[in-house]
């Protein structure tokens, strides 16, 4: 169930309390919705984040009647009232039906890997499972709970899904790359979330001049690959030491160097960011 941490969320236009927050009205209905990084009291890729907002929107033949402007005026005032430093904010547009919509904002729960994660990898899984329409981000509450019951109960940092036919398509939280030799592999777009820190590797690798192929990877073959890493809001580009008993190298130079190029790009975000 969805918590809001700090003093305020918004609801609509206004600031509340959150005391006042009631996720159990978002159980009915469609929500989509994001979830941003907040880094120095700035929200990272706030852009991207939004645009790719509204086209989870539209793919989802949702009307929406804010701006771009709204949404950017809601995450200010979230970052600014909370006093927040660092965090996850996540903003969501629930529809429910006529007089039944409402938008909302609020700082959540987060967990970021540690130095320890990042340097010798974490361990994941995968299970059966498919998102309808997944270049949209829109709740799936019985997929969300099906893939965290696995995370539990296999003590595994993710899962990625395997659709019907067996091929990789994307972490429950994140997307996922494999390298082999100086290649990056990812499933391809049609079958993901066209995720913000996914488009920045791809963006890192053109400047590095690595070559990347989007293809379909099955789950069969995912031995053949030298590394394996996954992508999010949270974890960055964080290494996997292991898939489905399979091992991967963690100090791979491709993935390291990707790894030390996203934080440079995230600092580069934070510096010139204006509202």
């Amino acid at each position: 169930m969805e918590t809001a941490l700090l003093s305020y969320f918004v609801l609509n236009n206004d600031l509340r309390s959150t005391c006042d927050f009631n996720p159990y009205v978002l159980e009915k209905g469609v929500s989509i919705y994001e979830v941003l990084r907040v880094e120095q009291k700035t929200p990272v890729f706030l852009q991207e984040h939004i645009t790719r907002f509204f086209s989870s929107a539209n793919l989802e033949n949702i009307p929406v009647d804010f701006s771009v402007k709204f949404v950017q005026n809601a995450v200010k005032l979230l970052i600014e009232q909370n006093k927040m430093h660092q965090g996850n904010i996540k903003f969501l547009y629930h529809w429910g039906g006529e007089d039944d919509d409402r938008f909302m904002a609020w700082v959540m729960p987060f967990f970021y890997p540690s130095a320890k994660h990042y340097a010798e990898g974490v361990v994941v899984g995968s299970m059966q499972a498919e998102r309808e329409n997944p270049n949209a981000k829109k709740h799936i509450f019985s997929l969300r709970e099906q893939a965290d019951a696995l995370i539990k109960e296999k003590n595994l940092w993710e899962v990625v899904y395997v659709n019907n036919r067996g091929y990789l398509t994307e972490g429950s939280r994140s997307n996922v790359f494999f390298v082999r030799g100086n290649r990056l592999f990812t499933p391809e777009l049609s079958l993901v979330l066209p995720g913000i820190t996914r488009a920045k590797v791809l963006q890192l690798a053109a400047t590095e001049k690595i070559s990347v192929e989007e293809t379909r990877i099955k789950i069969t073959e995912i031995k053949k690959f030298d590394a394996c890493f996954f992508t999010g809001t949270s974890p960055k580009i964080l290494p996997v030491s292991e898939m489905n008993g399979i091992s991967f190298d963690v100090q791979n130079r491709l993935m390291t160097r990707l790894m030390l190029d996203y934080d440079d790009l995230m600092e580069r975000d934070i510096r010139r960011f204006s509202w």
